[in-house]
């Protein structure tokens, strides 16, 4: 399991869009960590390393589903701590994936309407003045 000391917000950034470089159309990041982990700060830096504007990411806590549009499709960033794990189907998510997008999880359960089997997880916690990000990739793709 790769893992990585983010000493700020910037490095959370760049972690997320050196990932976004490995993640492939229709590929789900299922995202851990405390509120305040750097979730929301990590996904600015996925999108910009698809080519997307990261100044559109927000926390999707009260809206619970964020669209962002880049130049190869689109990124769906969920939160689903109130909808709890099994909330991704309940957003009909099912109906409006295509299998080029990529998708963003926080709080996520490990089941959902994802649109491959290309999953990969990022758990990150506060260390110091800084945080730890562990994440594993799938298996076929240098993972655990």
């Amino acid at each position: 399991m790769p893992e990585s000391f983010l000493a700020d917000d910037g490095a959370t950034e760049a972690l997320g869009e050196a990932l976004a470089r490995v993640t492939p159309a229709g590929g789900t990041w299922l995202l851990r960590g405390e509120l305040g982990a750097g979730k929301t700060t990590w996904t600015r830096g996925f999108l910009r390393g698809l080519g997307g504007d990261p100044d559109e990411v927000a926390s999707p806590t009260y809206a619970v589903l964020h669209r962002y549009d880049h130049p190869g499709g689109r990124v769906f960033h969920l939160d689903l701590y109130r909808p709890g794990p099994g909330g991704a189907w309940s957003l009909g998510l099912d109906e409006i994936l295509e299998a080029a997008d990529r998708l963003v999880v926080e709080w996520a359960g490990t089941d959902g309407p994802w649109p491959t089997d290309w999953v990969a997880e990022l758990r990150l916690s506060q260390e110091g003045e800084g945080r730890r990000a562990e994440w594993t990739l799938p298996v076929a793709h240098g993972g655990r």
